[in-house]
């Protein structure tokens, strides 16, 4: 059974599970992992990776809601989105905050935690 988006973070701050296909309400796929990563020179963590996701209904402010969910959550967990393929999503995301991350191709896109952003 595909966990919930709660249900897999809580699994994976306690070391059960690091990546998983999750059930969030507006997509119909969302693979997401629990990591560290290499950003501006160091390593970040804790990062929520949205490595893979299909909306139900794209376009229709889905990622939008998962964003705000997620930073209301968790706001401690750095957000990094990989490999957007869409332009039209690169440019969303960009107006989100998100920073695009350099010299990647497709690029990715990264957000710090709520208390880094606010320095």
């Amino acid at each position: 059974m595909i966990p919930t988006l709660d249900d897999f973070v809580r699994g994976a701050v306690a070391g059960r599970t690091r990546n998983s296909y999750v059930r969030f309400h507006g997509f119909k796929d969302l693979y997401v992992r629990y990591t560290k990563r290499h950003i501006n020179g160091g390593i970040v963590s804790p990062v929520f990776d949205i490595a893979n996701m299909t909306a139900r209904r794209p376009g229709r402010g889905s990622f939008a809601e998962f964003f705000s969910y997620l930073r209301e959550a968790y706001p401690e967990f750095w957000l990094y989105v990989e490999s957007v393929l869409n332009e039209r999503f690169q440019r969303k995301l960009l107006s989100m905050g998100f920073i695009q991350c350099g010299g990647e191709d497709p690029p990715s896109f990264y957000l710090p935690p709520v208390d880094i952003e606010k320095t």
